[in-house]
C-alpha cells in the first residue's frame, strides 16, 4: 500500500512537473515574443519621433522664413514711403506739390444787386 501510494505521487509529481515545465516554455516563449514586439515598436516609436522632429524643425524654418519675409516688406515699404515722401517735398516726383487750385468762392459768395 505504501508502495502504491509513492507509486501515485511519482506519478503525480512527474506529470505535475511536465505540466510546470510546459507552463514555463509557453511563458518564455511568449516573453519572447513580446520582447521582440516592444523592440519592434520601440523602433517604429523611434522613426515617427524623428519623423516628428524633422517636421518640427522644417515648420520652425518656414516660419522663420515667412516671418523674414514679412520684416524685409515692411522694410521695403518704409523705405519707398519714405522715399517718395523726399521726392514730393523736394518736387521731384510725378506726384509734384502744386498749386491749390484757386477756389470760386469769390464768385458764389457775392450777390448780384
Amino acid at each position: 500500500s505504501l508502495d502504491e501510494k509513492l507509486e501515485v505521487w511519482m506519478e503525480r509529481y512527474e506529470r505535475d512537473m511536465e505540466d510546470k515545465q510546459q507552463e514555463l516554455n509557453s511563458l518564455r516563449n511568449k516573453k519572447a515574443n513580446n520582447l521582440s514586439q516592444l523592440q519592434e515598436l520601440a523602433k517604429k516609436y523611434r522613426d515617427i519621433e524623428q519623423v516628428v522632429i524633422e517636421d518640427r524643425i522644417e515648420k520652425e524654418a518656414l516660419r522663420r522664413k515667412l516671418e523674414k519675409e514679412h520684416m524685409e516688406r515692411d522694410a521695403a515699404t518704409k523705405i519707398q514711403s519714405w522715399w517718395r515722401g523726399t521726392l514730393v517735398r523736394r518736387g521731384l516726383s510725378p506726384y509734384k506739390k502744386g498749386k491749390k487750385p484757386k477756389s470760386k468762392e469769390g464768385k458764389k459768395g457775392k450777390k448780384k444787386k
